[in-house]
């Protein structure tokens, strides 16, 4: 499941999952995330979800910027509307979101770690 990651300085602040067909962002108080920062607009921008028919079960995500004042940034550059991918930064005013995936990205594979027969030496195979 695909989800966005409100940060601050680097911390996680909240977790967002993306479980509707569409989310509004904005300073409305009737938002889906609502954001309670006067740079961002009543409503600033939305997240559709839109099934992949080439993909069992795949999605895409798209944000689009609904002619806010202050704009939608990706990654740094302004956008209209554009889809999602793992990893992206999203600015709406003095918010930060990163976007996550779950799905698009493989799952870390754990590391075996082995015992040496030298007391304390630890190691693995690869």
């Amino acid at each position: 499941m695909a989800m966005l990651v409100l940060t601050h300085e680097g911390l996680t602040i909240k977790r967002i999952p993306l479980d509707k067909a569409e989310l509004r962002i904005g300073r409305k108080a009737d938002s889906d995330i609502f954001i309670d920062d006067m740079l961002a607009s009543q409503s600033h921008a939305k997240i559709e979800l839109i099934e992949n028919t080439q993909e069992e079960g795949g999605a895409d995500y798209f944000i689009e910027d609904l002619k806010s004042t202050n704009h939608t940034y990706i990654n740094g550059d302004p956008v209209d509307r554009k889809k999602l991918t793992h990893n992206d930064v999203i600015r709406i005013g003095k918010h930060t979101f990163k976007f996550l995936d779950e799905s698009a990205e493989p799952a870390d594979k754990t590391t075996k770690l082995r015992k040496s027969w030298i007391p304390g030496v630890y190691y693995t195979e690869e």
